[in-house]
């Protein structure tokens, strides 16, 4: 089943950053955006109804008007995609792209990874591989992988592929209420905390079906900024997924 979902993107500051200067221009560009953001962003999801099978999640996240030129390296093209068994996602591959650097792509195969740059040569020798640790996964998996299985409720501690680099975080569950469309949603918030980074990223999840409605990364202590997306609204294929789901458990 093939889902579309659409976020708002804001940057958000907490004043703490090392570098006052650049994170004072950047809250500035934010601003610029106004109350429609400074971004908007589409993750594509395609997901099987089943609870088994492939899946693969393509997200853009494109900034909004004059603000593409002005922030052009927040234009970020991501994809992450593997095997789905009984509910639980497995990392295969993932690809990363921002403003105008080449996008590159990391495969996991037989317990090991190997990253290749765009536009190599099919010529050039092929990168070393490295081992990949179990349970390995990333941001848009974690955020993606709850669809409608039971969502912890403890600490755990997982790989997370962070661009090209593995680090170990460390993701507190929490019960929470989150304003969206209007209305307070139960939610779990995943905070993921790593000791290689000052880099962070929190995920709410809806309680009731595991649907990622906010996702916020924070850029680390230099800055002391937020990028922060909402989801716009229920994704388009959202029942259809759900109906299918409940007619398969249903069999």
């Amino acid at each position: 089943m093939s889902l579309q979902a659409d976020w708002r993107v804001h940057l958000e500051s907490d004043g703490k950053g090392s570098d006052s200067r650049g994170a004072q221009l950047l809250v500035l560009l934010g601003g610029l955006g106004g109350t429609e953001g400074v971004a908007t962003a589409q993750d594509k999801v395609s997901w099987p109804a089943s609870g088994n099978g492939g899946y693969r999640i393509n997200s853009t996240l494109t900034p909004r008007g004059i603000l593409a030129a002005l922030l052009r390296r927040l234009h970020w093209v991501r994809m992450a995609s593997g095997e789905v068994r009984n509910g639980q996602p497995t990392l295969l591959a993932v690809s990363n792209q921002k403003g105008d650097s080449p996008a590159t792509l990391v495969q996991i195969a037989h317990g090991q990874m190997r990253t290749q740059t765009a536009g190599e040569s099919s010529s050039a020798p092929l990168a070393p591989s490295t081992p990949a640790p179990a349970g390995l996964t990333d941001p848009l998996t974690l955020s993606w992988g709850y669809l409608q299985r039971p969502l912890p409720d403890k600490p755990f501690t997982v790989p997370l592929l962070i661009n090209d680099k593995v680090q170990t975080a460390r993701i507190t569950p929490q019960r929470v209420t989150l304003q969206w469309q209007g209305r307070d949603e139960a939610c779990t918030l995943l905070d993921a905390q790593s000791e290689q980074s000052s880099a962070t990223l929190r995920i709410w999840l809806r309680q009731s079906d595991g649907l990622p409605l906010q996702v916020e990364l924070g850029m680390g202590e230099r800055y002391g900024l937020d990028v922060v997306q909402t989801l716009g609204g229920v994704p388009d294929g959202w029942q259809a997924l759900r109906a299918a789901r409940h007619a398969e458990q249903a069999r």
